[in-house]
């Protein structure tokens, strides 16, 4: 099957090449200008590099000719400022369908790669901006499939697994978690989130379903960074403090700048962040592994984390 894929320099782009061109598929990938070096080099086998942008709808043109799957990835997150999440996430969305309206094939499938976040029970933009993509490729004649993967962590992660590492093996001090820390997530390692993917491919429907992609079970704040902190061979002691204390926190520093962040962030560790995977458990027969088994692998993979590339 020849395959086109968005967001390829990032960290799950990084794996979903290899782990396409190793399935035996022609793999055909967007690159903006300039970021070719970042592109994923794998010894699974050689793919073909469109250069464009999705915020240009031009530099799209024949990105998806004769191609039967798109893989879209590529995202901007709540670290860059609402009108360029809205012009990727959305505007980018509605100039790729217009690109394979064009050019792609009749059997043409979009399977986007979106984000568990967009059940979450606090409100951002980014959230919006994904439910909205959704929505626009649901409302196209193509076949479709969403997966939502949860908090994605892996070997090669340096915006977020390799500074909490980098943290959690401190030899002493204390991690602050706010609150009682009894609020639970579902971490997902980024392998196993290809693998969803891989036996997607197997399955006899294959096409207008919609995947939540989580670890098997949901862990506490308190035990994601105990676990973490054994992992990383760390002394560092985790220390919770009430929601009271947290609130008066932010209040005080509110007097001073803007505590937005703070007021969310303080919002999120209230609450269960559990998601339901039942349905790539039960129809793909996939089976994640736990946060304790993969973050143990992944600190145990070699020092990759020890040093900061941020």
């Amino acid at each position: 099957m020849r395959i086109a894929i968005t967001g390829a320099t990032g960290f799950i782009g990084g794996y979903m090449v290899p782990g396409m061109l190793r399935e035996g598929h022609q793999v055909r990938v967007l690159c903006r200008p300039g970021r070719a070096a970042a592109l994923p080099k794998t010894d699974a086998g050689e793919y073909e590099v469109h250069e464009g942008d999705l915020t240009d709808r031009a530099s799209l043109t024949g990105f998806l000719k004769d191609v039967d799957l798109l893989l879209h990835l590529a995202s901007a997150h709540d670290h860059v400022p609402d009108e360029m999440m809205r012009a990727i996430n959305i505007d980018g969305t509605e100039n790729l369908l217009s690109e394979a309206k064009a050019n792609a094939p009749s059997h043409f499938r979009f399977w986007v790669i979106s984000s568990a976040v967009i059940g979450a029970p606090v409100y951002s933009y980014y959230r919006d901006t994904k439910r909205i993509q959704e929505k626009i490729i649901r409302a196209e004649r193509f076949e479709w499939a969403s997966f939502r993967p949860t908090l994605v962590y892996g070997v090669g992660d340096y915006r977020h697994t390799a500074p909490l590492l980098r943290r959690c093996a401190a030899k002493s001090g204390r991690y602050v978690v706010p609150h009682d820390g009894l609020s639970k997530i579902n971490p997902v390692h980024v392998d196993d989130v290809v693998d969803a993917i891989r036996r997607f491919f197997d399955f006899e429907r294959g096409v207008d379903c919609m995947y939540e992609l989580a670890g098997p079970a949901g862990v506490s704040y308190n035990e994601f960074i105990d676990t973490t902190i054994k992992a990383a061979g760390g002394g560092i002691k985790r220390k919770n403090i009430s929601k009271r204390w947290a609130d008066w926190a932010i209040f005080i520093k509110g007097l001073f700048t803007d505590v937005t962040e703070e007021r969310r962030a303080s919002a999120y560790f209230s609450l269960h962040h559990e998601h339901d995977i039942s349905n790539a458990q039960y129809e793909l027969g996939w089976a994640p592994r736990t946060y304790a088994e993969g973050i143990t692998q992944v600190a145990h993979a070699s020092d990759w984390w020890r040093e900061d590339k941020a």
